[in-house]
């Protein structure tokens, strides 16, 4: 962590922290500030599925813990902190905040690195980002199905990636950044699901009325019936925030950023 890049006071919420950034651009500017100190940061996107995954994964609860920064994915976490702490935090879903840093990588010159997907999604990804933002430079990429981990670390390194997107879904891209991160010279690392499916025409998002109103969860349930038990947890989720405000279970902490 460098002393020198600061990001607003991280909220605990249900014993995850969350990074309340108040616009995408100021979340960007703390990934710049950190490619520009050279450090590492580890980003991840906190939604209630993640945050009642960790209640019932140690693993991924200490992974979560590690993480430099972990953003606003879902209105149920805004909505859970306008009920702990009094104020609800803007969402930082990360997908949009995918776009948006891809877009800042072609225009720094960031080099970066698609981990994950099928080959054929990967591929695609890839491509069309490159058509998108000219001037990207994607130095290398890979699918999210092999055998030897040490092999795409030595991949990643040789590349010369300054960020590593790792899209291999909730818990096991987290848990692969953590394990690996040590090991990989890029400075930024996150997880980002089902977003390489998206950038490659592959899975469409929810309409923008949705998204506006943070109820692509909505979307997914009418559309995707079938994962349901993706959407249940909104339940539980909200029972034990209920609870947390009824027992006076609020806290928060400083964070700082890399």
């Amino acid at each position: 962590m460098s002393a020198g890049i600061s990001v607003p006071e991280a909220v605990d919420l249900l014993g995850v922290d969350v990074t309340p950034f108040g616009t995408y651009g100021q979340a960007i500017q703390c990934v710049g500030d950190t490619m520009a100190s050279g450090q590492k940061s580890f980003w991840v996107a906190i939604n209630p599925q993640k945050v009642y995954r960790a209640w019932h994964d140690p693993d991924l609860r200490a992974i979560l813990h590690r993480a430099d920064v972990g953003i606003c994915d879902g209105v149920g976490v805004s909505l859970a902190a306008k009920i702990l702490h009094g104020t609800m935090i803007p969402r930082c879903t990360g997908c949009d905040l995918f776009f948006k840093l891809i877009a800042e990588a072609a225009k720094k010159c960031w080099k970066v690195f698609l981990l994950g997907g099928s080959g054929e999604s990967n591929r695609l990804a890839s491509e069309r980002l490159c058509q998108t933002y000219p001037g990207l430079q994607i130095v290398g990429r890979r699918d999210g199905f092999f055998t030897d981990p040490g092999e795409v670390v030595r991949q990643i390194n040789e590349s010369g990636a300054q960020m590593l997107f790792v899209a291999m879904g909730t818990p096991a891209q987290e848990k692969w950044i953590a394990d690996h991160m040590d090991e990989i010279h890029a400075n930024f690392f996150m997880g980002v699901g089902g977003t390489f499916d998206v950038a490659a025409g592959v899975s469409k998002r929810a309409p923008k009325l949705f998204r506006r109103t943070g109820l692509e969860f909505l979307y997914q349930l009418i559309t995707q019936p079938y994962r349901w038990r993706r959407q249940i947890v909104y339940i539980p989720f909200m029972l034990r925030v209920f609870h947390s405000k009824l027992l006076g279970e609020t806290a928060t902490k400083r964070r700082t950023c890399a």
